[in-house]
């Protein structure tokens, strides 16, 4: 093999594993709304008991702004815990990106808020890979509360394949 030859497949081999850098550019508000389901995430404090989450993601009475409702059940004790939050659209080219701010006390002036963004999602909106945008932190949402375990894995390899560190994910929704 040539030198120029074995260039080549190296370079196109880094490309194909190359991150991708983009995040979605296309999310149509109407299919995005309604109930999800958390089946795998990054490891983080705020759910490190979580074992299942559902996320309703639904239209308030203004323009490109949502309420959410996240319901986690507990692994310890198997109790229920609800998280209420309200979402605006930051990106209305895109509707990409999102500032979710608690609601309650917490919420009191933007105090408890964070952005995430869509980088992925189904054409059908079966599923949807959410994270920060630094992707320090990210989640996959899905439709159905328990996809296969193929379809898991290929979310996962996704989520991979867009930069995010999935060397400790966190299975959840099974």
């Amino acid at each position: 093999m040539t030198l120029i030859r074995a260039a080549l497949i190296a370079a196109a081999a880094t490309a194909v594993a190359a991150p991708a850098a983009a995040q979605s550019r296309n999310v149509a508000l109407d299919q995005f709304d309604g109930r999800w389901f958390e089946i795998a995430r990054s490891p983080n404090d705020a759910q490190k008991d979580c074992r299942r989450a559902q996320i309703d993601f639904n239209p308030q009475n203004r323009p490109h702004r949502y309420s959410i409702v996240v319901t986690c059940t507990r692994r310890a004790d198997g109790g229920v815990e609800t998280l209420r939050a309200n979402a605006r659209v930051t990106d209305t080219e895109t509707n990409a990106r999102f500032r979710f701010t608690l609601t309650g006390l917490l919420g009191v002036g933007g105090l408890a808020g964070q952005n995430y963004w869509v980088w992925d999602h189904a054409p059908d909106y079966s599923w949807a890979i959410m994270a920060l945008p630094n992707k320090s932190d990210w989640w996959v949402w899905h439709r159905s509360q328990s996809p296969s375990e193929a379809e898991r894995a290929r979310l996962v390899a996704r989520a991979r394949a867009l930069g995010m560190d999935t060397g400790s994910v966190v299975h959840t929704g099974r």
